[in-house]
């Protein structure tokens, strides 16, 4: 069994996955609320993966790391352990550091002698950039003068300085692999003239076999590898530009879209994406820690099903959502 702990707000991400991608992994794959306090109840052998780390509070922060403290303590294997996982802002700190990233992610009020173009963005978002490039100091404090006062006064609002890793051809691709496990498996390549690309907007023959070449190549695959081990991340989509040949990482996501929406997927990449999605479903297997106890698993499921349907409840209720 494998368990994917989860915000409330975010699980959609394994449940489309599970429902349109991997319906073979539904009863390998238990999704929890961190909001259900498993920390409480929940001490069965399993897997345990900790998603979307970026996005707990303070003091969810500190009962998941000693939750995990005494699952690893009992055995049970843990992937993305909160006891050593970075912030994103730590990270990008780690791979400048490293050499890996020429460019920095600073908080607001560290952001001095900036290198321009730079971008405002939520640290802990998964929603890119906050407008444009801004191109002067004289243009960022406009900018950051018109935020609307939560975004001003959020704890994760950075500027990041813009990395300009467009090809010969002068367009942007976004490289994308998942670390499951010991497994890194690549993703996806999106071609795009947009410097921000959360789809692809090129999907041209030679857009297409940027796409094959790294799927099936993944010369990046040992590179991407230490980089997961510097972050001590053993779980996560990372994204990632090539400039000049080197790779420039634009985040790790430890709660990522494992699949893109097969309604609007280009006909000319669905061979090559679902031959991904089976690449996906090995490594998940292959983490799966087998269980004695169907029975109490069964339970958890039942418990899950009645949280989620509370939890939709007092959403609409009281229209509260997590960033």
């Amino acid at each position: 069994m494998i368990v994917y702990l989860v915000t409330a707000d975010h699980a959609y991400t394994l449940n489309r996955y599970l429902q349109d991608w991997a319906p073979s992994l539904v009863d390998k794959v238990q999704p929890v609320f961190y909001e259900e306090d498993p920390w409480q109840w929940l001490e069965l052998e399993a897997t345990y993966i900790f998603s979307d780390i970026e996005r707990l509070t303070p003091t969810e922060m500190k009962k998941a790391t000693a939750y995990a403290e005494y699952l690893a303590s009992k055995g049970f294997r843990v992937l993305n352990d909160p006891r050593s996982a970075p912030t994103r802002l730590a990270l990008q700190s780690l791979l400048n550091n490293a050499g890996i990233n020429p460019f920095r992610m600073l908080t607001v009020n560290a952001a001095n002698a900036l290198v321009f173009p730079v971008f405002l963005r939520l640290a802990n978002s998964h929603q890119g950039s906050i407008g444009d490039l801004i191109h002067s100091r004289a243009e960022l404090e406009q900018r950051l003068a018109a935020l609307d006062s939560r975004t001003a006064m959020a704890e994760d609002l950075v500027v990041v300085e813009y990395c300009d890793t467009r090809n010969a051809d002068g367009l942007y691709v976004k490289y994308s692999a998942m670390r499951v496990g010991r497994d890194v498996l690549p993703r996806h390549a999106m071609t795009s003239a947009n410097w921000m690309i959360k789809t692809p907007d090129i999907v041209d023959t030679a857009a297409l076999k940027t796409e094959h070449d790294f799927l099936h190549d993944f010369p990046q695959r040992q590179a991407i590898e230490n980089i997961f081990l510097l972050g001590k991340l053993d779980f996560g989509r990372i994204d990632f530009g090539l400039q000049e040949g080197e790779i420039r990482v634009w985040e790790i996501n430890t709660n990522p879209t494992f699949m893109p929406a097969k309604k609007g997927l280009h006909p000319d990449r669905q061979e090559m994406i679902h031959q991904t999605n089976l690449w996906l479903i090995d490594a998940l297997q292959a983490i799966d820690s087998p269980t004695q106890e169907p029975e109490a698993w069964r339970k958890v499921a039942k418990r899950h099903t009645r949280k989620r349907k509370l939890w939709w409840l007092q959403r609409k209720l009281f229209r509260r959502k997590r960033a």
